[in-house]
């Protein structure tokens, strides 16, 4: 059973209820509506430089984010790809985490795939490596700020309308 639809749809759901304050956030029609029309936007692309491969964003992203590669043991992973969020320049607001990609080894995640709650979504694989998804728990931006539906966008454009992120590994040299 793919499980990856699921994981999309609740961590979306759980990506744009960030935290509380006095102040109400736009409601969810207003972000879903304002994802949809993103979606006419030309997509973005990732190379990595490090991992091997193209990453195909949705084109709300560009200009949105700053991808960092770094050398990860999370979960067993030997890569972390961060793509923190890139707040409007002027703003002090701090450059927060979106989403994370990890590659794994088969072995490493056959054991971490295994766990009751899954830690992401596989994009791809190629040889021996498993490139996976992690998506948010939550908005950390407070819901009144001008961070917030951005951020809201940026996460929702990910799973609307099919697959809009597409992971395509260069071949083995």
């Amino acid at each position: 059973m793919n499980r990856t639809p699921l994981f999309f749809t609740a961590a979306v759901l759980l990506g744009c209820s960030g935290p509380k304050d006095a102040t109400p956030a736009r409601t969810a029609d207003e972000v879903l509506a304002d994802a949809a029309a993103a979606k006419s936007l030309p997509p973005e692309k990732y190379v990595s430089p490090t991992a091997g491969f193209d990453l195909s964003l949705p084109g709300a992203w560009t200009g949105r984010y700053r991808a960092t590669e770094q050398k990860d043991s999370t979960f067993g992973s030997h890569l972390a790809i961060d793509f923190r969020f890139v707040p409007d320049s002027g703003s002090r607001a701090p450059s927060l985490t979106l989403v994370t990609i990890r590659v794994f080894s088969k072995a490493a995640w056959a054991k971490v795939s295994a766990l009751p709650a899954p830690i992401g979504a596989v994009l791809g694989e190629r040889g021996d490596d498993v490139f996976v998804l992690s998506l948010p728990r939550e908005n950390p931006y407070p819901a009144s700020s001008p961070e917030a539906p951005i951020y809201d966008r940026l996460i929702i454009s990910l799973a609307q309308g099919g697959q809009q992120v597409h992971l395509s590994p260069h071949p083995l040299q």
